[in-house]
Protein backbone atom coordinates (compact mmCIF):
# COMPACT_ATOMS: atom_id res chain seq x y z
CA UNK A 1 0.00 0.00 0.00
CA UNK A 2 2.82 2.38 -0.06
CA UNK A 3 2.31 3.46 -3.54
CA UNK A 4 -0.89 5.74 -2.43
CA UNK A 5 -0.84 8.50 -0.02
CA UNK A 6 -3.37 8.35 3.02
CA UNK A 7 -5.58 11.27 4.69
CA UNK A 8 -6.02 11.07 7.92
CA UNK A 9 -9.86 9.73 7.31
CA UNK A 10 -7.69 6.94 4.94
CA UNK A 11 -5.31 6.02 8.11
CA UNK A 12 -8.52 5.60 10.33
CA UNK A 13 -9.90 2.89 7.88
CA UNK A 14 -6.65 1.06 7.73
CA UNK A 15 -6.66 1.23 11.43
CA UNK A 16 -10.17 -0.17 11.56
CA UNK A 17 -9.02 -3.00 9.08
CA UNK A 18 -6.42 -4.13 11.41
CA UNK A 19 -8.40 -4.61 13.61
CA UNK A 20 -10.81 -6.68 11.56
CA UNK A 21 -7.96 -8.59 10.25
CA UNK A 22 -7.51 -9.68 14.07
CA UNK A 23 -10.36 -10.62 14.63
CA UNK A 24 -11.20 -13.06 11.61
CA UNK A 25 -9.39 -15.10 9.30
CA UNK A 26 -9.26 -16.04 5.35
CA UNK A 27 -10.41 -19.88 6.73
CA UNK A 28 -13.50 -18.42 8.39
CA UNK A 29 -14.50 -16.87 5.32
CA UNK A 30 -13.66 -19.91 3.27
CA UNK A 31 -16.18 -22.30 5.28
CA UNK A 32 -18.62 -19.70 5.39
CA UNK A 33 -17.96 -20.03 1.39
CA UNK A 34 -17.60 -23.64 1.42
CA UNK A 35 -21.42 -23.70 2.89
CA UNK A 36 -22.50 -20.69 0.63
CA UNK A 37 -23.22 -18.75 3.60
CA UNK A 38 -22.56 -15.33 4.15
CA UNK A 39 -19.82 -15.14 6.76
CA UNK A 40 -21.71 -13.83 9.55
CA UNK A 41 -18.87 -12.86 12.14
CA UNK A 42 -16.88 -10.57 9.33
CA UNK A 43 -20.62 -8.98 8.05
CA UNK A 44 -20.82 -7.64 11.31
CA UNK A 45 -17.85 -6.14 11.77
CA UNK A 46 -17.86 -4.24 8.51
CA UNK A 47 -21.06 -2.61 10.49
CA UNK A 48 -19.63 -2.80 13.97
CA UNK A 49 -16.85 -1.26 13.12
CA UNK A 50 -18.59 1.20 11.15
CA UNK A 51 -17.35 0.46 7.80
CA UNK A 52 -20.47 0.26 6.58
CA UNK A 53 -21.56 3.91 7.27
CA UNK A 54 -18.97 5.24 5.43
CA UNK A 55 -19.57 7.27 2.29
CA UNK A 56 -23.43 8.09 3.62
CA UNK A 57 -24.02 11.27 5.23
CA UNK A 58 -25.06 11.85 8.69
CA UNK A 59 -28.66 12.63 8.25
CA UNK A 60 -29.41 9.29 6.95
CA UNK A 61 -28.00 7.20 9.22
CA UNK A 62 -24.00 7.17 7.92
CA UNK A 63 -20.65 8.88 9.26
CA UNK A 64 -19.83 10.76 6.37
CA UNK A 65 -16.28 9.75 4.09
CA UNK A 66 -16.03 9.64 0.39
CA UNK A 67 -15.02 6.62 -2.01
CA UNK A 68 -11.64 6.87 -1.36
CA UNK A 69 -12.23 4.95 2.22
CA UNK A 70 -14.79 2.98 0.84
CA UNK A 71 -12.16 1.34 -1.72
CA UNK A 72 -9.54 1.67 0.85
CA UNK A 73 -11.43 -0.90 3.53
CA UNK A 74 -12.79 -3.26 0.07
CA UNK A 75 -8.66 -3.43 -1.03
CA UNK A 76 -7.14 -3.59 2.90
CA UNK A 77 -9.72 -6.33 3.80
CA UNK A 78 -9.41 -8.38 0.61
CA UNK A 79 -6.17 -8.24 1.05
CA UNK A 80 -6.09 -10.81 3.53
CA UNK A 81 -8.31 -12.76 1.71
CA UNK A 82 -11.41 -11.63 3.65
CA UNK A 83 -13.68 -11.98 0.55
CA UNK A 84 -17.16 -10.20 1.00
CA UNK A 85 -18.81 -9.21 -2.12
CA UNK A 86 -21.89 -8.49 -1.09
CA UNK A 87 -21.11 -5.16 0.24
CA UNK A 88 -20.59 -3.88 -3.55
CA UNK A 89 -24.07 -3.78 -4.36
CA UNK A 90 -25.11 -2.39 -1.10
CA UNK A 91 -22.71 0.08 -1.20
CA UNK A 92 -23.37 1.35 -5.05
CA UNK A 93 -26.97 1.32 -4.52
CA UNK A 94 -26.80 4.41 -2.43
CA UNK A 95 -25.56 6.66 -5.11
CA UNK A 96 -28.15 6.70 -7.26
CA UNK A 97 -30.69 7.28 -4.30
CA UNK A 98 -28.50 9.87 -2.54
CA UNK A 99 -28.39 11.39 -5.92
CA UNK A 100 -32.22 11.15 -7.52
CA UNK A 101 -34.12 9.33 -4.50
CA UNK A 102 -36.82 11.60 -2.74
CA UNK A 103 -36.42 12.56 1.00
CA UNK A 104 -38.66 10.38 2.02
CA UNK A 105 -37.29 7.33 -0.10
CA UNK A 106 -33.61 8.50 1.52
CA UNK A 107 -34.74 8.13 5.00
CA UNK A 108 -36.47 4.74 4.72
CA UNK A 109 -33.99 3.33 2.72
CA UNK A 110 -30.77 3.99 3.38
CA UNK A 111 -30.33 4.09 7.23
CA UNK A 112 -30.61 0.38 7.59
CA UNK A 113 -27.40 0.45 4.92
CA UNK A 114 -24.78 1.66 7.19
CA UNK A 115 -26.00 -0.70 10.59
CA UNK A 116 -25.80 -4.17 8.99
CA UNK A 117 -29.29 -4.38 9.56
CA UNK A 118 -30.56 -5.23 5.95
CA UNK A 119 -28.58 -4.49 2.44
CA UNK A 120 -29.45 -3.97 -1.18
CA UNK A 121 -29.11 -6.39 -4.13
CA UNK A 122 -28.61 -5.06 -7.63
CA UNK A 123 -31.05 -6.37 -10.46
CA UNK A 124 -29.64 -5.64 -14.18
CA UNK A 125 -28.53 -8.84 -16.03
CA UNK A 126 -30.88 -10.88 -17.86
CA UNK A 127 -30.42 -14.17 -20.01
CA UNK A 128 -30.88 -12.67 -23.41
CA UNK A 129 -29.76 -9.21 -23.20
CA UNK A 130 -26.04 -10.02 -21.15
CA UNK A 131 -23.88 -6.35 -21.91
CA UNK A 132 -26.52 -5.02 -23.51
CA UNK A 133 -28.75 -3.22 -21.32
CA UNK A 134 -30.90 -1.26 -23.42
CA UNK A 135 -31.64 -4.67 -24.84
CA UNK A 136 -33.50 -5.67 -21.29
CA UNK A 137 -37.06 -7.21 -21.58
CA UNK A 138 -38.49 -7.38 -18.06
CA UNK A 139 -41.11 -4.57 -18.04
CA UNK A 140 -43.17 -2.40 -14.92
CA UNK A 141 -46.35 -1.23 -16.71
CA UNK A 142 -47.92 1.43 -14.93
CA UNK A 143 -51.29 1.49 -13.20
CA UNK A 144 -54.37 3.41 -13.01
CA UNK A 145 -53.67 4.04 -9.59
CA UNK A 146 -49.87 5.00 -10.92
CA UNK A 147 -48.62 1.28 -9.18
CA UNK A 148 -46.46 -0.56 -11.68
CA UNK A 149 -46.86 -4.02 -12.25
CA UNK A 150 -43.51 -5.54 -12.88
CA UNK A 151 -42.84 -8.81 -15.04
CA UNK A 152 -39.20 -10.60 -16.61
CA UNK A 153 -36.14 -12.09 -15.10
CA UNK A 154 -32.99 -11.28 -14.12
CA UNK A 155 -29.79 -13.77 -13.52
CA UNK A 156 -26.35 -13.82 -11.02
CA UNK A 157 -27.84 -11.75 -8.70
CA UNK A 158 -25.90 -11.70 -5.58
CA UNK A 159 -27.96 -11.82 -2.51
CA UNK A 160 -31.32 -11.84 -3.22
CA UNK A 161 -32.37 -14.35 -0.33
CA UNK A 162 -30.69 -11.88 1.98
CA UNK A 163 -31.62 -8.27 1.07
CA UNK A 164 -34.31 -6.43 2.21
CA UNK A 165 -34.37 -4.34 -1.18
CA UNK A 166 -33.24 -4.01 -5.04
CA UNK A 167 -32.63 -1.80 -7.28
CA UNK A 168 -34.24 -3.34 -10.24
CA UNK A 169 -33.56 -1.86 -13.76
CA UNK A 170 -36.57 -2.06 -16.07
CA UNK A 171 -38.16 -0.77 -19.48
CA UNK A 172 -41.32 1.51 -18.50
CA UNK A 173 -41.85 2.02 -22.27
CA UNK A 174 -41.14 -0.22 -25.39
CA UNK A 175 -37.46 -0.02 -26.87
CA UNK A 176 -36.88 2.62 -29.37
CA UNK A 177 -34.23 1.61 -32.08
CA UNK A 178 -33.19 5.18 -33.06
CA UNK A 179 -32.78 6.16 -29.14
CA UNK A 180 -31.74 3.14 -27.26
CA UNK A 181 -31.26 5.17 -23.89
CA UNK A 182 -35.28 5.86 -23.69
CA UNK A 183 -37.57 4.20 -21.29
CA UNK A 184 -35.13 2.68 -18.54
CA UNK A 185 -36.36 2.86 -15.27
CA UNK A 186 -34.95 2.01 -11.53
CA UNK A 187 -37.78 1.20 -9.24
CA UNK A 188 -36.56 0.14 -5.04
CA UNK A 189 -38.31 -3.60 -4.75
CA UNK A 190 -39.24 -5.16 -1.50
CA UNK A 191 -37.08 -8.72 -2.32
CA UNK A 192 -40.37 -10.55 -0.28
CA UNK A 193 -43.06 -9.23 -2.39
CA UNK A 194 -45.65 -10.96 -4.09
CA UNK A 195 -45.25 -12.83 -7.20
CA UNK A 196 -41.28 -12.81 -6.89
CA UNK A 197 -39.63 -16.17 -7.21
CA UNK A 198 -35.90 -17.35 -7.10
CA UNK A 199 -33.97 -20.41 -8.20
CA UNK A 200 -30.60 -20.87 -6.60
CA UNK A 201 -28.08 -20.78 -9.21
CA UNK A 202 -24.95 -23.33 -8.82
CA UNK A 203 -22.16 -21.25 -9.39
CA UNK A 204 -18.30 -22.97 -9.21
CA UNK A 205 -16.66 -20.63 -7.19
CA UNK A 206 -16.18 -20.74 -3.34
CA UNK A 207 -18.05 -17.57 -2.63
CA UNK A 208 -19.62 -16.42 0.74
CA UNK A 209 -23.00 -15.25 -0.96
CA UNK A 210 -25.41 -17.06 -3.66
CA UNK A 211 -26.62 -15.70 -6.58
CA UNK A 212 -30.13 -16.03 -7.79
CA UNK A 213 -31.91 -16.48 -10.97
CA UNK A 214 -35.05 -13.71 -10.01
CA UNK A 215 -38.53 -14.11 -11.91
CA UNK A 216 -41.14 -11.13 -11.47
CA UNK A 217 -44.93 -12.52 -12.07
CA UNK A 218 -46.95 -9.21 -11.98
CA UNK A 219 -45.00 -8.11 -8.78
CA UNK A 220 -46.64 -4.79 -7.52
CA UNK A 221 -44.72 -1.62 -7.05
CA UNK A 222 -45.62 1.30 -5.66
CA UNK A 223 -45.36 4.27 -7.52
CA UNK A 224 -43.75 5.95 -4.99
CA UNK A 225 -41.17 3.40 -5.03
CA UNK A 226 -39.47 4.76 -8.90
CA UNK A 227 -36.18 6.12 -8.40
CA UNK A 228 -35.78 9.44 -10.35
CA UNK A 229 -38.28 10.45 -13.22
CA UNK A 230 -39.54 7.16 -15.37
CA UNK A 231 -38.10 6.35 -18.68
CA UNK A 232 -34.97 8.62 -17.56
CA UNK A 233 -32.93 5.98 -15.45
CA UNK A 234 -29.89 5.69 -17.72
CA UNK A 235 -28.28 8.68 -15.45
CA UNK A 236 -29.49 7.08 -12.12
CA UNK A 237 -28.05 3.45 -13.89
CA UNK A 238 -24.53 5.04 -14.17
CA UNK A 239 -24.30 6.71 -10.93
CA UNK A 240 -24.44 2.91 -9.52
CA UNK A 241 -22.34 1.14 -12.59
CA UNK A 242 -19.11 3.59 -12.02
CA UNK A 243 -19.08 3.10 -8.35
CA UNK A 244 -19.47 -0.47 -8.83
CA UNK A 245 -16.29 -0.16 -11.38
CA UNK A 246 -14.18 1.40 -8.44
CA UNK A 247 -15.57 -0.90 -5.84
CA UNK A 248 -14.93 -3.89 -7.53
CA UNK A 249 -11.16 -2.63 -8.39
CA UNK A 250 -10.69 -2.40 -4.69
CA UNK A 251 -11.95 -6.07 -4.18
CA UNK A 252 -9.88 -7.34 -6.89
CA UNK A 253 -6.44 -5.52 -6.53
CA UNK A 254 -6.53 -6.87 -2.36
CA UNK A 255 -7.93 -10.11 -4.04
CA UNK A 256 -4.37 -9.64 -6.16
CA UNK A 257 -2.38 -8.71 -3.61
CA UNK A 258 -3.39 -11.77 -1.54
CA UNK A 259 -2.31 -14.11 -4.24
CA UNK A 260 0.83 -12.22 -4.96
CA UNK A 261 1.93 -12.87 -1.21
CA UNK A 262 0.90 -16.65 -1.40
CA UNK A 263 2.94 -16.65 -4.56
CA UNK A 264 5.98 -15.35 -2.84
CA UNK A 265 6.04 -16.72 0.90
CA UNK A 266 5.94 -20.36 -1.23
CA UNK A 267 8.46 -19.35 -3.61
CA UNK A 268 10.97 -18.48 -0.56
CA UNK A 269 10.69 -21.30 0.93
CA UNK A 270 10.00 -24.00 -1.87
CA UNK A 271 13.54 -25.95 -2.68
CA UNK A 272 13.15 -28.99 -4.21
CA UNK A 273 16.93 -28.23 -5.83
CA UNK A 274 18.06 -26.86 -2.50
CA UNK A 275 17.92 -23.20 -4.01
CA UNK A 276 14.33 -21.48 -3.50
CA UNK A 277 12.60 -21.57 -6.28
CA UNK A 278 12.23 -17.50 -5.73
CA UNK A 279 15.76 -17.60 -7.19
CA UNK A 280 14.66 -18.66 -10.79
CA UNK A 281 14.26 -15.88 -12.89
CA UNK A 282 11.08 -17.87 -14.39
CA UNK A 283 9.27 -17.47 -10.72
CA UNK A 284 10.49 -14.14 -10.06
CA UNK A 285 9.78 -12.02 -13.04
CA UNK A 286 6.58 -12.96 -13.15
CA UNK A 287 6.04 -12.68 -10.02
CA UNK A 288 7.58 -8.81 -10.30
CA UNK A 289 5.43 -8.23 -13.47
CA UNK A 290 2.28 -9.22 -10.94
CA UNK A 291 3.46 -6.43 -8.56
CA UNK A 292 4.09 -3.94 -11.48
CA UNK A 293 0.05 -4.91 -12.64
CA UNK A 294 -1.11 -4.20 -8.60
CA UNK A 295 0.86 -1.26 -7.81
CA UNK A 296 -0.32 0.61 -11.48
CA UNK A 297 -3.72 -0.68 -11.31
CA UNK A 298 -4.01 0.93 -7.51
CA UNK A 299 -2.61 4.20 -8.79
CA UNK A 300 -5.03 4.74 -11.07
CA UNK A 301 -7.67 3.02 -8.87
CA UNK A 302 -7.32 5.60 -5.93
CA UNK A 303 -6.67 8.75 -8.81
CA UNK A 304 -10.04 7.71 -10.01
CA UNK A 305 -11.79 8.07 -6.51
CA UNK A 306 -9.96 11.08 -5.50
CA UNK A 307 -12.05 12.74 -8.94
CA UNK A 308 -15.10 10.91 -8.09
CA UNK A 309 -14.94 12.68 -4.33
CA UNK A 310 -14.48 15.94 -5.93
CA UNK A 311 -17.70 15.72 -7.97
CA UNK A 312 -15.83 14.95 -11.53
CA UNK A 313 -16.87 12.91 -14.25
CA UNK A 314 -14.83 9.84 -13.95
CA UNK A 315 -16.63 7.18 -16.75
CA UNK A 316 -13.49 6.26 -18.76
CA UNK A 317 -11.02 5.83 -16.17
CA UNK A 318 -13.46 3.21 -14.42
CA UNK A 319 -13.51 1.08 -17.37
CA UNK A 320 -9.51 0.94 -17.47
CA UNK A 321 -9.89 0.80 -13.35
CA UNK A 322 -12.25 -2.45 -14.19
CA UNK A 323 -10.20 -4.12 -16.67
CA UNK A 324 -6.44 -2.93 -15.22
CA UNK A 325 -7.38 -4.87 -12.06
CA UNK A 326 -8.87 -7.67 -13.28
CA UNK A 327 -5.80 -7.89 -15.26
CA UNK A 328 -3.63 -7.35 -12.20
CA UNK A 329 -5.77 -10.07 -10.40
CA UNK A 330 -5.55 -12.75 -13.01
CA UNK A 331 -1.19 -12.00 -13.24
CA UNK A 332 -1.10 -12.71 -9.93
CA UNK A 333 -3.57 -15.65 -9.47
CA UNK A 334 -1.74 -17.36 -12.57
CA UNK A 335 1.70 -17.06 -10.85
CA UNK A 336 0.23 -18.27 -7.60
CA UNK A 337 -0.79 -21.33 -9.00
CA UNK A 338 2.18 -21.94 -11.35
CA UNK A 339 4.51 -21.74 -8.25
CA UNK A 340 2.50 -24.26 -6.01
CA UNK A 341 2.86 -26.77 -8.64
CA UNK A 342 0.84 -29.47 -8.44
CA UNK A 343 -0.20 -28.47 -4.63
CA UNK A 344 -2.12 -25.64 -6.28
CA UNK A 345 -5.13 -28.62 -7.08
CA UNK A 346 -4.90 -29.60 -3.24
CA UNK A 347 -8.46 -27.90 -1.92
CA UNK A 348 -6.65 -27.64 1.26
CA UNK A 349 -4.09 -25.11 -0.36
CA UNK A 350 -6.80 -22.62 -0.61
CA UNK A 351 -5.96 -21.11 -4.29
CA UNK A 352 -8.49 -21.95 -6.51
CA UNK A 353 -11.59 -19.97 -4.63
CA UNK A 354 -9.46 -16.85 -5.93
CA UNK A 355 -7.91 -18.70 -9.07
CA UNK A 356 -11.67 -18.72 -10.00
CA UNK A 357 -12.65 -15.18 -8.98
CA UNK A 358 -9.53 -14.19 -11.02
CA UNK A 359 -11.76 -15.45 -14.06
CA UNK A 360 -15.01 -13.98 -12.89
CA UNK A 361 -13.28 -10.95 -12.61
CA UNK A 362 -12.54 -10.56 -15.81
CA UNK A 363 -16.52 -11.02 -17.01
CA UNK A 364 -18.27 -9.82 -13.96
CA UNK A 365 -19.59 -6.91 -13.33
CA UNK A 366 -18.52 -6.60 -17.33
CA UNK A 367 -16.00 -8.83 -19.21
CA UNK A 368 -13.21 -6.65 -20.44
CA UNK A 369 -13.70 -7.45 -24.02
CA UNK A 370 -16.74 -4.34 -23.92
CA UNK A 371 -14.88 -2.58 -21.65
CA UNK A 372 -11.56 -2.38 -24.29
CA UNK A 373 -13.93 -1.52 -26.83
CA UNK A 374 -15.27 1.12 -24.47
CA UNK A 375 -12.03 2.38 -24.20
CA UNK A 376 -11.06 2.79 -27.70
CA UNK A 377 -14.07 4.66 -28.46
CA UNK A 378 -14.49 7.05 -25.30
CA UNK A 379 -10.52 7.45 -24.80
CA UNK A 380 -8.76 6.83 -28.75
CA UNK A 381 -12.27 8.33 -30.81
CA UNK A 382 -12.61 5.18 -32.39
CA UNK A 383 -15.78 3.88 -34.38
CA UNK A 384 -18.04 2.30 -31.97
CA UNK A 385 -18.39 -1.26 -32.47
CA UNK A 386 -21.22 -2.26 -29.73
Amino acid sequence: MQVIQMNESMRAVADICDVIKKKVSRADVLEAAKKRSRPEKLWQLWADTGLLSIGLPEQYGGSGGHMSEVVLAHDLLHSAGLFLPLTIPNYMSRFPLLKHGTEEQKRKYLPPTATGETFFAFAITEPDSGTNTFKIRTFAKRQANGDYLLNGQKIYITGWDEAGHALVVARTSPRDPDNRTSGLSLFIVDTKSKGISTTLMDIAVYMPDRNFIVNFDDVVIPAENILGEEGRGVEALFDCLNPERLLAGGMNVGLAEYMLNRGVEYAKVRAPFDVPIGAYQSIAHPLAIAKTRIDAARLMLYSAAEKYDRGEKIGLQANMIKWLTSDALTAAANIAANIHGGMFADLTTDLIPIYLQAKMSEIAPINNNIILSAIAQQGLGLPKSY
